[in-house]
């Protein structure tokens, strides 16, 4: 019995996220300043429109534009959730190239490809803002190449701009789960593997003999910058729900929206065994009173000991059996590791032996590899062997409780 994350092939009564070529849904369950405003399904929101609606392209200098940033509460929407005024303010005076992460590797999430299919015009303001404001005439937009709906769109809205002074180029790449870590974004503009590498901080593109400093940012990232300079605040969520729900996609919701509203939305399973919250590295958490009521937002989450990660949760049900699904994930991130040092290469293949053998996975790799997939992989594998210990020592045995009880 398997599951097969990346493409979604299903064991019965669980459907997992992964949008390698078309738009997941979209839903607006909130109010106020959104990023999703005006948005139907299918269309994408060109440049008139987009000007009718935000107005035409600010021109901030650097102090306006880390001030807007941080004003906003501006945070890295890829997964580690840095302050984007501090990480702005961190390249002045070097002329960064902007990059803008689209990779969404992680096939929990699907904002991204929403962002892009439907207002790429905010994201490329962001984008060209920031360029501007670093005194920067480039701007590079990462998408996979496995997504052609993406890459059109952007495209298009590319053709309707005529930003002075900032060239903007599409650079189609590899679409695996580490393919979207800062490094190995630029190992790959480089021509390199889309691998992690070692890198400093702020990380440097290497062209010849010289190295630049370049600010790369996930596309919600950028977008919110494009609202937070035009004094407004986007407060909402952006929330891939999938897994055991009859509607999954991509919901704007109010932050305080409790998760089991934002999961019934979707279509949850009324009785669900856990919920994963921050994608396949994130948290696997009981489908008790206490989780379905936490906010949906990455401070009441964190607050609460969960991750949040890129906004993906996953509604896990009781049928397939949750084991098989937590080895399945397991089976996921190991084989999407890099396998170039020893932690991804020993370390996960043990973590996988262990929950196999129903034996607990040890800590053995804690920020000892090459980038972080091998410490998040076994942060995530030992909180859902934590949640499912009993039923993991069932399976170790030959017995699967919630089989036994149909």
């Amino acid at each position: 019995m398997t599951l097969d994350i990346r493409t979604g092939s299903l064991l019965p009564g669980i459907a997992v996220a992964g949008f390698p070529a078309a738009a997941p849904p979209h839903r607006l369950l909130a109010t106020g300043t959104l990023l999703l405003s005006g948005v139907t399904p299918g269309t994408r929101i060109d440049l008139g429109r987009h000007q009718q609606m935000w107005g035409l392209l600010p021109t901030p200098d650097l102090d306006r534009l880390v001030g807007a940033a941080e004003w906003a509460g501006v945070m890295g929407a890829g997964g580690a959730g840095f302050p984007t005024a501090r990480k702005l303010a961190s390249v002045a005076g070097t002329k960064a190239p902007v990059i803008v992460n689209g990779s969404e590797g992680e096939s929990a999430s699907g904002k991204d490809t929403v962002l892009l299919l439907h207002v790429p015009h905010l994201v490329l303001d962001g984008a060209v803002i920031s360029a501007r404001a670093l005194g920067s005439r480039r701007v590079i937009v990462r998408i996979p190449e496995s997504r052609p709906q993406v890459i059109a769109a952007v495209a298009a809205a590319i053709d309707e701009r005529h930003d002075k002074g900032v060239r903007i180029t599409i650079n189609a790449g590899a679409d695996t789960f580490i393919a979207g870590e800062a490094s190995a974004v630029i190992s790959s503009l480089e021509g390199g593997p889309a691998k992690p590498v070692p890198m400093s901080k702020p990380p440097t593109m290497r062209t010849g003999l010289r190295a630049q400093t370049v600010l790369l940012s996930n596309v919600e990232t950028f977008a919110r910058v494009a609202v937070a300079v035009r004094g407004h605040r986007v407060t909402s969520s952006l929330v891939t729900v999938s897994g055991a729900v009859t509607n999954p996609g991509v919901l704007e919701v109010d932050p305080m929206t409790p998760i089991g509203e934002v999961l019934a939305r979707a279509g949850a399973d009324s009785d669900l065994a856990a919920v994963i919250t921050g994608g396949w590295h994130g948290t696997w958490l009981p489908a008790d009173a206490l989780t379905l009521h936490m906010p949906t937002n990455r401070a009441d989450l964190k607050a609460r000991g969960a991750h949040w990660g890129a906004g993906a949760l996953v509604a896990i049900p009781h049928d397939p059996c949750p084991v098989d699904v937590l080895q399945a994930i397991t089976d996921h991130l190991v084989g999407e590791g890099a396998r170039q040092c020893g932690p991804c290469i020993f370390g996960l293949d043990a973590a996988r032996e262990d929950l196999r053998a129903g034996r607990e996975v040890a800590d053995r790799v804690q920020g000892r590899g090459l980038c972080a997939h091998p410490t998040a992989t076994i942060a995530a594998v030992r909180s859902g062997q934590a949640l499912l210990a009993d039923e993991i020592t069932a399976h170790a045995h030959g017995h699967c409780t919630r089989k036994e009880a149909q």
